[in-house]
């Protein structure tokens, strides 16, 4: 298929992915860049359709193949037309259109969730790019895009994950409630805040029973509402001068501990 118009029906309806609301309504998002697409293929995400702007190098042959497998319709448009579903300034040429994963709790219930992730109020979109990537490195399946979050499927966010968004489990909740969900499925478990004057280093914390790891936001940390939920709050002890470090490198470090431990423990617990 060739469409040549921006104003053609499905180049319209696929430019409104590149807005929250527009992602919501459709069940959908857009996936840019050669890399990128190659991982969401492999990946277990529903592909609707990739999308090649015709004035832009041929693809690479093994990702027209990974999308023939899995029987990807391939949509080849105009520059015009392309223009408008990218939203990088150099485009590699090729789009993909995903489908939304459902939300944790209906579709994986209690195993998937016993080591997750909060992210409450992480406004910066490169910094929850980045802490999915690190949720991905360090063996944790599930994320919440929590409160005041940026939407894990905006385009910049799917960029800083490197794919990590694909190979963990997201979704986007109320914190206070996913906190209460994530409770009544592990009611022996512990919801563990990151705060800089928290009184307990994180690896004296035990982080090998069942764990809701919350990381706030880059200006105000974790909220008050979600604060007072706490079981535990852990500090990363520091010798330098920094009082504190950016969201995204403190939440990898007490990912990375939590992952530590678990690796200790035994080569099951990273299951």
């Amino acid at each position: 298929m060739y469409i040549e118009s921006p104003q053609n029906p499905r180049i319209r309806e696929w430019s409104k992915l590149k807005t929250k609301k527009g992602r919501q309504l459709n069940g959908a998002f857009l996936v840019e860049g050669i890399r990128l697409t190659d991982e969401l293929l492999r990946s277990s995400l529903t592909v609707d359709a990739l999308v090649w702007d015709v004035g832009t190098d041929e693809l690479p042959q093994a990702l027209l193949d990974a999308a023939a497998n899995r029987g990807v319709p391939f949509i080849e448009v105009s520059p015009q037309a392309f223009a408008q579903l990218a939203d990088t300034v150099t485009p590699q040429g090729v789009i993909a259109i995903a489908k939304l994963p459902d939300a944790l709790m209906e579709s994986n219930g209690a195993p998937l969730l016993r080591y997750a992730v909060l992210l409450d109020g992480v406004q910066d979109p490169g910094n929850v790019g980045t802490l999915l990537r690190s949720a991905d490195a360090f063996g944790i399946s599930a994320v919440c895009a929590g409160s005041g979050t940026a939407d894990p499927f905006s385009p910049k966010v799917v960029r800083a994950s490197m794919g990590g968004l694909f190979r963990v489990q997201v979704q986007d909740s109320d914190s206070v409630k996913f906190v209460q969900s994530w409770k009544s499925l592990w009611p022996d478990g512990q919801v563990v805040v990151a705060t800089a004057d928290a009184a307990t280093d994180c690896y004296r914390a035990d982080l090998t029973k069942p764990t809701l790891l919350v990381i706030g936001g880059e200006a105000f940390g974790v909220s008050n509402e979600v604060a007072q939920l706490a079981d535990i709050k852990v500090r990363i002890p520091m010798t330098g001068m920094a009082d504190s470090l950016n969201a995204a490198v403190a939440g990898s470090v007490l990912l990375y501990e939590t992952f530590r431990q678990r690796q200790q423990l035994s080569p099951e617990a990273l299951a």
